[in-house]
């Protein structure tokens, strides 16, 4: 019985070693800040951060109601995840003609001001 719970343990340790190993490639995301206008997106309930630069961010958050802020000039902490691309390998373009450079994941919101200037 204890050489069958010794093997169950070394198999599990190697088992975690292996996966800390392929995971350790990865580098986590690191948290970054944005400041911007919120503007309404080209779909229901969708927000967008517009940067002076005209960058836009699609914006996401479980917690912050980003609705609330339409039109206001914020700065926005959080995560840059790239802007999935279409078929033929160029970004997505809406029918402004405006495109999103990339999702951005909200963790907070602070308001600079009420209007967008």
């Amino acid at each position: 019985m204890k050489l069958f719970a010794t093997l169950v343990f070394a198999f599990s340790l190697g088992l975690r070693v292996a996966l800390a190993q392929t995971q350790s490639g990865r580098e986590p995301p690191k948290a970054v800040s944005v400041t911007g206008c919120l503007v309404k997106g080209d779909e229901p309930k969708e927000v967008w951060l517009a940067e002076k630069d005209g960058t836009i961010y699609g914006l996401k958050s479980s917690k912050i109601e980003l609705n609330a802020h339409l039109g206001h000039k914020v700065i926005v902490r959080g995560y840059v995840l790239p802007e999935g691309k279409d078929e033929a390998g160029e970004e997505e373009q809406n029918k402004t003609g405006k495109r999103e450079t990339a999702d951005f994941r909200v963790l907070t919101l602070k308001m600079i001001s009420a209007t967008c200037r």
